[in-house]
């Protein structure tokens, strides 16, 4: 009896079957959730409600998740005056309790301790990011000082895993009204980010230290961690992890990264299309807001993405505060 040769067709390197671990997985629980249909980004301060994260974190350690990204912007718990940051003891004891009852869970925090999406000019203690201080040497350096005293008022607690300098920084630059309206370029958000990930590394240098930014492949400003060129001059000198924000519709939509192997790969948010433009006239396709839908976003995220995402990156945070 002849044998029939059968030719197999090779699988696309994003359809291909990933191998992950329990360890892989975390969550964002980047804000206060007030129970009531409401939420409270600027949470450290007056809205912290120990109650209500004691109750979360019961939940996420209930579900095997050891690992979280959480706000806890600089901006937040220091008031700015007379052109300095100074340390509110009140605010800062917030955040002391929460990365506490965190290690009582066994959870380990990313701590973002900036974040610049805004429209109009901060206030005090309101979590903005102070934009107009990136665009001169002094004001990085009141940044750079400010975050000396942040890590060394915090490093005690051994379960931070990582200092995130920025959260979004470069793609603030492109939707972002307020830093629009001061001309904020490119390169004074790296001066800004050099600065302080240099800072931070003096401080803790055995710590990891970035910032995440967004990933896409259609449009190239957003070709953050992709594009070879733009790496090397706007990110490897000032994060230890390439840690990418996805969403997309499934693995097809996102660059190989399985030769990128310099630093961690991470992926710090991961969801469906976050954006509503149903004629794709803004975007590179068109987009109805599908991470609010449970099912287009658990398939986003568990049927299409992770299969491949968790082969090429060491930890995958999901973001569930959208839902």
């Amino acid at each position: 009896m002849s044998r029939t040769q059968i030719t197999r067709t090779a699988i696309p390197w994003y359809q291909q079957r990933a191998i992950f671990k329990s360890a892989n997985f975390g969550l964002n629980l980047p804000w206060l959730n007030l129970h009531n249909g409401s939420e409270a980004v600027n949470w450290l301060n007056t809205s912290y409600d120990s109650t209500k994260i004691e109750a979360d974190l019961v939940m996420i350690a209930s579900l095997g998740i050891t690992k979280i990204r959480t706000w806890a912007q600089l901006e937040s718990m220091y008031n700015y005056t007379g052109g300095v940051f100074v340390e509110n003891a009140t605010y800062t004891a917030n955040l002391d309790d929460f990365l506490t009852r965190c290690n009582n869970h066994g959870i380990s925090v990313i701590l973002v301790i900036a974040d610049g999406k805004e429209d109009s000019a901060p206030s005090d203690l309101d979590g903005k990011f102070r934009w107009d201080l990136v665009q001169s040497g002094g004001g990085i350096t009141v940044y750079n000082n400010a975050y000396t005293a942040y890590v060394n008022r915090f490093k005690s607690h051994t379960n931070i895993l990582m200092w995130e300098i920025s959260n979004e920084p470069y793609a603030n630059l492109t939707w972002a009204l307020y830093p629009q309206s001061l001309s904020v370029t490119k390169d004074q958000v790296h001066s800004y980010l050099q600065g302080a990930y240099t800072t931070i590394k003096a401080t803790v240098p055995s710590a990891l230290v970035g910032f995440s930014d967004y990933e896409e492949e259609e449009q190239t400003r957003y070709q953050t961690f992709s594009d070879a060129t733009n790496r090397a001059s706007y990110v490897d000198d000032c994060t230890d992890v390439y840690s990418l924000h996805i969403y997309r519709p499934d693995a097809s939509y996102i660059a190989d990264f399985r030769t990128l192997t310099s630093k961690p790969k991470w992926c710090t948010e991961l969801g469906n299309l976050n954006y509503y433009d149903p004629t794709a006239s803004a975007h590179p396709i068109a987009g109805y807001n599908e991470l609010l839908n449970t099912e287009l976003n658990y398939s986003a995220v568990c049927l299409g993405l992770w299969l491949t995402i968790t082969a090429c990156f060491y930890i995958t945070l999901m973001d569930l505060t959208r839902f």
